[in-house]
């Protein structure tokens, strides 16, 4: 009876010993009180550094990755709540912005039935008002993918399918070719006589290259055919050049704007699962 107990009481004091020296257990556990540290010193991703670590490494200190996941579900939340705030920051700033840029430079919304997404042109440059020219305009919808469109009018076809800007500095840019079968993009017509062509180019970097030189007066712009041999010159007036670089400008505003939106939902709702599972944790 004696040495059964006696065996026993060896047995435990060997289980006890191997558990404290057990290497995993005890760096889990210098792992966990860094992290613990460094959240309460607000360094949230080096906690959540720690956090992985503790996770990755030590797969038999289950314990200790037990408290890692609690720990890191507030860390998580505090990540989410600043990135919310970021957010909702930057999307009150940029829509400043965006109000002021559409008051200032006199911007027109439309939509009409049938669409999904409204426009918004500079007032002066649709082609209502602009019968008579050759010309390049720019609309932008409400997720900022732009459009740059190119307007030809004359006595005959040129079936152009794109467009080249020039500097004065030598550089140049083309736009992408637009197929002539492509009817939603580049569009022919005839009317009393006059034939009309209209190809519009989405999102092309060419909207870039005119932003940046808007105030040259010298920036030129060309219809280049469809057999690439040929190009026609079209005149581009100061409001051509600033119309277009404005539009640019809000196209880059308003996806801007939709990022931060989808940011801020996004955070959003991983807050409020965070704050669930740590409501779990803390009263299981």
């Amino acid at each position: 009876m004696k040495l059964r107990l006696y065996f026993g009481a060896a047995l435990c004091a060997t289980a006890l010993l191997a558990a404290c020296s057990n290497p995993e257990a005890e760096r889990a556990e210098k792992l966990y009180n860094e992290a613990e540290k460094a959240f309460s010193s607000d360094n949230c991703f080096w906690a959540e550094a720690l956090l992985d670590s503790l996770e990755e490494n030590c797969k038999t200190a289950i314990e200790w990755r037990k408290k890692g996941h609690s720990l890191n579900y507030r860390v998580q939340l505090a990540i989410q709540e600043d990135s919310l705030a970021t957010a909702d920051t930057m999307l009150i700033a940029v829509t400043r912005m965006i109000n002021e840029l559409i008051e200032q430079q006199h911007f027109v919304f439309e939509k009409n039935e049938y669409a999904e997404l409204g426009r918004y042109h500079i007032k002066g440059t649709e082609p209502t008002a602009n019968l008579g020219r050759c010309y390049i305009h720019a609309t932008v919808d409400e997720y900022g993918h732009t459009q740059l469109i190119s307007e030809y009018r004359g006595s005959a076809y040129i079936n152009h399918n794109q467009l080249l800007f020039t500097s004065p500095d030598g550089s140049q840019v083309q736009t992408i070719a637009v197929p002539s079968d492509n009817d939603g993009a580049n569009y022919h017509f005839r009317n009393q006589g006059i034939c009309h062509e209209s190809v519009t180019y989405v999102d092309d970097p060419s909207l870039g290259f005119v932003d940046v030189h808007a105030a040259d007066k010298k920036l030129r712009a060309y219809l280049l055919y469809k057999d690439g041999q040929k190009r026609y010159f079209v005149e581009m007036t100061d409001k051509d050049r600033l119309a277009i670089a404005y539009t640019y400008q809000l196209g880059q505003m308003l996806a801007a704007q939709l990022l931060f939106t989808q940011r801020s939902q996004v955070a959003g709702k991983k807050i409020q699962f965070l704050k669930s599972k740590i409501a779990i944790h803390t009263n299981p």
